[in-house]
């Protein structure tokens, strides 16, 4: 059996998901599960172009992988918060990270939602009021309707938008 470079970049971009939303929620083997059972594992195949063509494959790829969830865990509850956090990290690992941001993907897919990126938009942004709810605990129409705040916010491609997630805020609680 071949392993490809494509195989090394999926297992990675499936284990920086995982550790991206794992505490207090699953293990990785389960999140690699629902993964695989997705749209996203073919994310490029879509040829994406614009905001809206993202917007619709995330709502797809995010109801799937709860959907899968609910099977190989009935008891777990996954908003669509985690769901969409999973979908981010997986496409910036195996796609914008690949193509050195560049593409019509890089330009409009979602950036990871967590608490330190909107804490930081919010002091330069107090206006768009983006610390409503946690990020794990996002549903759909409260994801989008946050998403549709950050595009208001002047860049060329949104991943771009993680000027304002910093490592060194991970440590400061």
């Amino acid at each position: 059996m071949a392993y490809t470079f494509e195989n090394h970049l999926h297992n990675f971009a499936c284990w920086t998901a995982a550790r991206a939303v794992q505490r207090n929620f699953t293990t990785t083997q389960n999140i690699v599960t629902v993964i695989e059972a997705s749209d996203l594992i073919r994310v490029e195949e879509y040829q994406i172009q614009t905001a809206q063509e993202f917007d619709t494959f995330h709502r797809r790829c995010c109801k799937q992988l709860i959907e899968s969830f609910k099977i190989i865990l009935p008891e777990l509850d996954v908003s669509y918060g985690r769901a969409a956090k999973i979908v981010a990290i997986y496409i910036k690992t195996s796609v914008i990270i690949k193509t050195l941001g560049e593409g019509n993907l890089a330009k409009v897919s979602h950036p990871p939602i967590d608490r330190i990126l909107l804490a930081n938009i919010h002091k330069d942004y107090k206006d768009l009021n983006v610390m409503n709810n946690p990020w794990t605990m996002l549903t759909e129409t409260e994801y989008f309707e946050l998403i549709a705040k950050l595009r208001t916010i002047r860049i060329e491609k949104f991943w771009e938008l993680e000027v304002y997630w910093s490592v060194a805020q991970i440590h400061k609680k």
